[in-house]
């Protein structure tokens, strides 16, 4: 079959487009199609955790997506209260949250918004000259076989085909590439609904003159239980109402009234903007991969957004994809490689979102405690998980081929979710260190499209740059030299092999 690009991507949101963006940066092309003809007005996923934000360094635009969150004063707790206009019930540490710097990352995490982040890869995918992103137009059937993918699409009413060997799903909760795959997802899906609410309003008085900031403001007051979101640090806000009939339509009116009634005062001037419905949910699709189908993002996993972890979830899902499907389609691997994509990553979704629901469970418990006169202290201490859990973050394990098993054991913590200790370990996420005294060269910026062997001596630096030059894999492959050893997770004397995703393939000592 003679295609139009190697790879068509339906979907244009953050992780399709940052499919692309991967792609591109292995000199692979691809076509990028949405039925929306322009993007979100409606905040949708809110926080980019570090290692989101170290994806976007790799695309040079983490800068920007910086410049869009919530500073410091918003991000240092997630607060509970009855209403704004009394006492906090609690105010909990945000270390996940807390765009500050630390030293297992390069990177600050970042609460923005999924419509600011939007347009600034939109941008940088039209950089580059091998993605071609086509708005308006809606993928109407879609069908392999062994040569390759040929999709029917519709733009403004015109019908035409794009052909291309393989096709990723990024398309979302109702995702038509899953439909074509004919497989279904698996998993909870509960009753509880939220209805989720865009507006402006100045509650600077109940907020920033009290030293109530936070990331997330929790209430539970006579009208119902829901959270607060802090959009822009200054009168743009989401309130996210739970309880409520799914079936009802709610006026403005009355939504206004529940915000006031959440703040504690009638004199507050609202403007409702926009309004979504969501279920608490954690679903996972049956197959991440049929033939040249494959899913990303919410077509292959659904989260609760409780600690943000959906949206991030993808990108590092994502990545772990598009360097097999690059490397696939180049020649430098078999089409065997693809399968590791869910063999690795399933588990990691289906764990991150098991604890996701946990974090719902955890602030219902609070508010349970609390009005009921229990122990209310213990009930928080859980709730830390929710905006402590940087084991879920950089502390995962993968399982695959890819990985040599590691012959020592894991290490050991108390709670996998809120611990993670930095070790070079076989299946596990490359430890940040920085390489250069001026703190701007981070070992992460080596792991974009090879693999990279890391040596600590300069002997070693020359025989394995010997050894690639004489025995050539086929496959992109560089060495890097860590010079400073001293203080970081790295040995000196060792060699560590890191895939193009930043995962430890195998190490060794060479001493």
């Amino acid at each position: 079959m003679e295609t139009d690009a190697p790879v068509l991507i339906v979907g244009a949101g953050p992780i399709g487009l940052s499919a692309a963006i991967l792609l591109s940066q292995h000199g692979v092309g691809a076509i990028v199609i949405d039925r929306k003809t322009g993007f979100s007005t409606h905040p949708r996923a809110r926080f980019m955790d570090s290692c989101s934000l170290e994806l976007f360094r790799q695309f040079g635009i983490a800068d920007k997506v910086e410049a869009t969150g919530l500073g410091p004063v918003w991000t240092k707790t997630v607060n509970c209260f009855t209403t704004f206009s009394e006492a906090a019930i609690a105010k909990v540490p945000s270390p996940e949250f807390h765009s500050v710097p630390r030293d297992i990352t390069p990177q600050v995490p970042v609460m923005t918004c999924q419509d600011l982040l939007e347009p600034i890869l939109y941008q940088r995918a039209l950089d580059s000259d091998l993605i071609d992103v086509r708005l308006g137009t809606e993928l109407i059937s879609l069908t392999q076989d062994e040569q390759g993918c040929l999709a029917t699409v519709a733009t403004a009413g015109r019908t035409e085909s794009i052909a291309a060997s393989y096709a990723i799903g990024a398309d979302g909760t109702r995702s038509r590439v899953r439909e074509a795959m004919g497989t279904g997802m698996e998993g909870e899906l509960r009753d509880t609904s939220y209805r989720d609410v865009l507006f402006h309003a100045d509650m600077s008085d109940w907020l920033d003159a009290k030293g109530n900031q936070g990331a997330l403001l929790w209430v539970a007051h006579p009208m119902g239980v829901g959270m607060f979101q802090p959009l822009d640090g200054k009168s743009r806000f989401r309130a996210q109402i739970s309880g409520l009939d799914p079936d009802r339509d709610y006026s403005d009116q009355w939504f206004a009234d529940w915000i006031r009634a959440a703040v504690g005062t009638e004199e507050l001037d609202i403007d409702i903007l926009t309004r979504l419905t969501w279920r608490v949910s954690a679903r996972t699709a049956n197959s991440f991969r049929n033939g040249r189908f494959l899913l990303a993002g919410d077509a292959a996993h659904i989260f609760t957004p409780t600690g943000g972890m959906g949206m991030n979830t993808a990108f590092a899902g994502v990545r772990n994809l598009a360097w097999k499907l690059a490397w696939v389609i180049k020649g430098f691997a078999p089409e065997t490689l693809l399968d590791t994509y869910e063999q690795e990553w399933k588990p990691q979704a289906i764990w991150r979102e098991s604890v996701a629901l946990q974090n719902h469970d955890y602030i219902v418990d609070v508010y349970r405690a609390y009005l009921s006169g229990g122990d209310t202290d213990a009930a928080i201490e859980k709730f830390r998980q929710y905006t402590d859990y940087p084991g879920v973050i950089f502390g995962y394990e993968l399982d695959s081929t890819l990985c040599e098993k590691d012959p020592a054991p894991e290490p050991e913590v108390v709670n996998p979710v809120m611990q993670y200790l930095p070790v070079v370990r076989s299946g596990r996420r490359a430890p940040h260190t920085w390489v250069d005294e001026g703190r701007r060269e981070s070992v992460i910026d080596w792991f974009r499209t090879d693999y990279t062997v890391i040596v600590t001596n300069e002997g070693k630096l020359q025989e394995w740059q010997g050894k690639i030059a004489a025995e050539p894999c086929g496959q992109p492959c560089q060495v890097k030299l860590l010079t400073q050893t001293a203080g970081t997770p790295y040995e000196q004397e060792s060699v560590v092999i890191v895939r193009p995703d930043g995962i430890v393939a195998r190490h060794q000592k060479t001493g």
